[in-house]
């Protein structure tokens, strides 16, 4: 007998995750996409639906954004539509947050620290972070045997069609000959959308209360990160230690920069992977080379 498809309802489907969850998840469920931007959360219809997957979220702003936009979205906006939810007997909210929630962004001198499920949250002047972390206790407080949350929170995202960070690398390395990212020092944490998008299916499938981190294989160096790069571009770059002097003055002038090449921000996500049985499906190497369009 052929199992009973689940009835999806996911909110900020036209999104970069909720586009690629459903071209890719499309078949395995009932799908059914809200937009918050023209239906209020009591107004939803959550007849026959199994699971919500609350992906609607004002991110990071290059121009900013009012600090009460963010509590707005991120947190008041959580709680109306899992109230919605729980009210119509809803049983699986599935919540999109972020590592922004542990208040640290890396260290250019600590290496070892590594953060796991359970590392206390403290997020401090950033409302990105600080109305995500409230809109989970929140949830938290809600949940019951009938109404089961779960929390996933990715680190950097890289892929195909991600904007942000990576591609900025990625551009700087075409471009560049000689890159002082000869450093293998630090180690930094990452994950790649295939493994992001299987994660969050494991997640509705299994049904799983807590907390969980969408991580690839392993946490990686600034050189390996250039050295993935280089064979997804098919390029070789001389890459030469960072001067000291030059080192210590960058720190000072563009920290949040060396923070982000030069500094560790590690996760470890043994318990994710025991509760779900996750293991990653692609790694570094093979992730990359799918964002440049090498691999089929």
């Amino acid at each position: 007998m052929e199992n009973k498809k689940k009835t999806l309802m996911i909110t900020g489907a036209s999104g970069f995750i909720g586009t690629n969850f459903i071209e890719r998840y499309k078949d395995d469920y009932k799908i059914v996409s809200v937009d918050l931007l023209k239906v209020k959360p009591e107004e939803i219809e959550f007849e026959g639906i199994d699971t919500v997957l609350h992906l609607a979220a004002l991110v990071h702003q290059m121009n900013g954004a009012p600090r009460e936009k963010y509590f707005e979205v991120n947190t008041e906006l959580t709680r109306k539509v899992a109230e919605a939810a729980k009210k119509n007997k809803v049983k699986h909210f599935v919540f999109y947050s972020t590592v922004k929630v542990y208040g640290y962004d890396g260290d250019l001198y600590n290496h070892n620290f590594i953060l796991n499920e359970h590392s206390p949250c403290n997020p401090v002047n950033d409302p990105y972070g600080e109305s995500k972390w409230e809109a989970e206790k929140i949830l938290r407080e809600m949940e019951t045997n009938k109404f089961i949350v779960s929390v996933i929170r990715p680190p950097m995202v890289y892929g195909k069609g991600v904007k942000g960070n990576m591609e900025s690398l990625i551009k700087l390395v075409k471009r560049v000959p000689i890159l002082p990212f000869n450093y293998t020092n630090n180690r930094r944490s990452f994950v790649n959308i295939d493994n992001l998008l299987y994660l969050t299916s494991l997640v509705i499938a299994k049904e799983r209360e807590g907390i969980f981190l969408p991580l690839d294989e392993r946490p990686l160096s600034l050189k390996e990160m250039i050295e993935g790069i280089e064979e997804g571009l098919k390029i070789k770059r001389i890459k030469v230690p960072m001067i000291q002097p030059f080192f210590w003055i960058l720190t000072k002038i563009k920290p949040n920069i060396m923070v982000r090449l030069y500094g560790s921000l590690q996760f470890e996500n043994r318990e994710t992977k025991e509760k779900l049985e996750y293991i990653p499906l692609i790694n570094y190497e093979k992730g990359i080379k799918n964002m440049l369009g090498e691999v089929e």
